[in-house]
Order: structure tokens, then sequence, then C-alpha cells
């Protein structure tokens, strides 16, 4: 039997969240894009902090864990450098640093991202030509509250890294499939009691036109199959294994359609170097 090849719609685009459907993919293909998008993608963060003064309130190492779980934007140009120096094993190389400096001075003061200043790359891994674009996603995080007089002095240095080593390389903060839901009404009269059977799905998958129960969102269910516990004569919920939906929502670090195609690329990486070791083992 010839394979099919998949087929992918777009189903919902709203800012850093996409919603799309894949069709003729199986399960575990599906999972292991799912979790490449997760884990496997790299993404830079602050990994180290030099603390040069701090009086406030909260130790070194609390600031440091805030200040790591800031996501950092990175231009599409500057990010494909990056991420071929981590793919090669030369992540060090291409460290950013970032510098702070704030002291209240009249009253209590909140520092924020904002505050962060980014003073460039340690090294010359990125070439000259690149307009390098690295800075919080959002200004508006807080990161310590200062009383009059504290002071707070320090260096970071963001390096690329990936999901399964920390949770702050994750670009995304949601990954997730189902499959196609399959939604047949059997009866359309519900034996009368189609308001029933509509009103109990919680997603909205029903309406009720001229005595009769219709389908008019099928893709929002969910698979709860409440409506068929509700009218077990009348609707048959069942799903398609070879059609996906995948949910997707980006922290904003990078755009959603390069997180997606550098996980099938990591999953692309991996299975070349299964097929050289592999092919190496039969050449002995």
């Amino acid at each position: 039997m010839e394979s099919k090849k998949p087929k992918v719609t777009l189903l919902k685009k709203e800012g850093n969240y996409v919603e799309f459907l894949v069709e003729g993919i199986s399960p575990s293909v599906a999972n292991s894009i799912r979790r490449a998008i997760l884990s496997e993608v790299p993404t830079l963060a602050i990994d180290e902090v030099v603390f040069l003064e701090n009086s406030t309130v909260l130790f070194d190492e609390i600031l440091a864990h805030r200040l790591a779980l800031i996501p950092l934007y990175v231009d599409r140009e500057t990010y494909e450098v990056l991420k071929e120096c981590y793919w090669e094993g030369k992540r060090d190389e291409c460290t950013m640093l970032f510098t702070l400096e704030v002291e209240a001075f009249n009253g209590p003061l909140t520092v924020y991202s904002r505050d962060l200043k980014y003073e460039g790359p340690l090294s010359q891994a990125l070439p000259k030509e690149v307009k390098i674009e690295v800075r919080p996603v959002s200004d508006k995080i807080p990161i310590v509250k200062l009383s009059k007089g504290h002071r707070l002095v320090l260096e970071a240095y963001a390096r690329m890294g990936v999901g399964k080593d920390h949770a702050k390389w994750q670009p995304v903060s949601l990954s997730a499939y189902k499959y196609k839901p399959v939604i047949k009404v059997l009866d359309p009269t519900c034996n009368g009691k189609y308001e029933a059977c509509a009103s109990v799905c919680p997603r909205g998958v029903f309406d009720v036109k001229e005595g009769k129960l219709r389908v008019v969102n099928p893709l929002a269910c969910t698979l709860c199959k409440a409506c068929e516990e509700a009218c077990p004569d009348s609707i048959r919920v069942r799903w398609d294994e070879e059609s996906i939906i995948f949910r997707v929502e980006s922290v904003g670090v990078l755009p959603l359609d390069e997180i997606i195609s550098t996980a099938i690329q990591c999953l692309e990486r991996k299975l070349d170097e299964l097929m050289a070791k592999v092919g190496s083992i039969f050449k002995e």
C-alpha cells in the first residue's frame, strides 16, 4: 500500500498561537514532533549571572533564577548563526552579554526586564555583517523591588540550550495534539431531546435547527463523549488516528514557523546520525 503524503491545513493563528491539522500522519510521528518542539529546539536564555553588587532583599540565587526565566527574543538571521553554533558544540563561543545597574535613590523602585542592557556577543563567532537584535520578549517583567538606597549591579551571560536540559530554554508554553474528531448524528431528532443533546456539549459542537440536531463545529470537540453518554442512541463520537490537530503557543522568543521547522530539522538530524551509525556497523 502506498503511503499518503501529509496534508497540512491552517485552522487558526492569533499572535503567538497556532492551530493546524495534519492529515496522513501517524500518532508516533506526531508525538515526536510535539516532544521536539518542547525539548529539542535550541533557544537563547541567561545561563550565568555574576553579581557585582546586591543589597536587595533577595539572594543572588533567586535573582539569577528569575533572570534565567526571562524569554529572550532573537532575530532570524542571528538565530540561524546561534543555532549552527550550538549544533556544532560551540555554545560557549556564542555567548551574549547583558548588564544591569539600578539604584533606588528617592524611594522604592521596581526593577524590570527593560533594565537589562544588551552589550553584545563575547566572541567573533557572529559575522560582523549580521545585525543582531537580542532583547527580552517583554520589557514589563518584574525582577525585584528595591527599597531606598538599595543597589543591584550584575552581568548576565546568555547561551543557547534546549528544553530537555532546562525549562528556561523551552520556546513554547504549549505543544499539544489531539486526533481529528469524527462525529455522527444517527438520529437528528434525538427522540425529542435534541436541546439536551446539544447543551450537554461544553464546546459548542452542536446546534439545533428546525427541531434537528446538527454538527456545526466538529474540530472543537475534545472527545470527552459527554454528548454520546447523554444521547447514546443518537450520537457517535470517534476519531481519525491519521489526522492530528496540533496546538502550539510560543513564548515569543522565535516565530512559530521557525520553531516548528527547527523541531522537524532536529528529528531529521537525529535520524541522519542513526542511519550513519547503522551503516557503519555493516561496513565493519
